[in-house]
This record gives structure tokens, sequence and C-alpha cells, in this order.
């Protein structure tokens, strides 16, 4: 008996940080879409690491939020709706990864740009104090163009100066 309930146990933790995994990414996107940066802060563990592919690598949770999303995201993108989608997570112990299918639709500026966005996430996460957090994101852009040319057309634009 005490194995049967030492393998429920354990079944439960791994499905439990799946979903705490899924509401953490989830989260990210439903925050980084209504600028709430302070909330958004509160994600990343203080040495997490991002690559945001052409838009930069920034170290620390602090260079991340104020150096991207306040400076940056803030600036340029007033309009963005993040999907992720089709989650491959693994989980060992208090870490854990996951690569997401990344689809947003977003608008740029200074030129009121519509344009679509297609990518892989890489993600790495640790749990703290019982609540996972977000070590180190990676984004892969599979294309990134105007609303009204596509990626058939153009694939990878770059946003003229």
């Amino acid at each position: 008996m005490t194995s049967q309930l030492d393998e429920l146990q354990a079944a439960y933790r791994e499905l439990k940080a799946f979903e705490d995994i899924r509401q953490l990414k989830a989260r990210y996107c439903h925050l980084v879409d209504s600028a709430s940066w302070d909330e958004l802060e509160t994600l990343w563990t203080e040495d997490a690491e991002c690559d945001y592919g052409f838009f930069g690598t920034f170290s620390g949770r602090a260079e991340i939020m104020n150096g991207f999303f306040r400076e940056l995201v803030a600036n340029v993108a007033p309009f963005s709706a993040h999907m992720v989608h089709n989650p491959l997570i693994e989980v060992s112990g208090d870490t854990a990864s996951a690569c997401w299918y990344l689809t947003a639709n977003t608008t740029l500026m200074p030129h009121n740009q519509a344009v679509w966005a297609m990518g892989l996430y890489n993600d790495r996460y640790r749990r703290l104090d019982g609540q996972w957090k977000i070590s180190e994101l990676k984004v892969d852009f599979k294309y990134f163009t105007p609303f009204e040319e596509g990626w058939a057309k153009t694939p990878m634009w770059e946003m003229p100066a």
C-alpha cells in the first residue's frame, strides 16, 4: 500500500508542477500584454537570463524589466496579444524546462505597423520557496512580418529607422 501511495504522491507533485508552470507562462503572457510591469517583475528569479532574439539579451531581473519591458516594450509596442501553446515541459525536482510555440499579434510604433510573430520559447524555471519562477527565457523567432505581407513574402522584417 505504501508504494502505491508514494507513486500517487509523486504523480500528483509532477502534475502540480506541470500545471503551475503552465499558469506561470500564461500569467507572463497576460502581464506583458497588459503592460503590468510591477506584477510581471515578480515572475523572474533575481539572476534570470533572457535572449529576445534581435531585440537583445538581458541579464538579471532588473535589466530584463527596466531595459527590455519598461524602456523598449513600453515605448514601441502599445498592443500585443501573446498566445503560447503545445508546451513540452520537463520537471526535475525544483528545476524545469519547457518549449512553447509562440504566436503574437503586435503593433509597433512609431510606424503604427501591425506585425505577426511566430517562434519558440525555450524556458527554464526554478522553484523558490514553493513558487515557480522564470530563470531563463529564449525566443527563437521563425517569422516576424508585417500583417499585410505575411511570412511567405517577408519572413523576417526589420522595422525602418
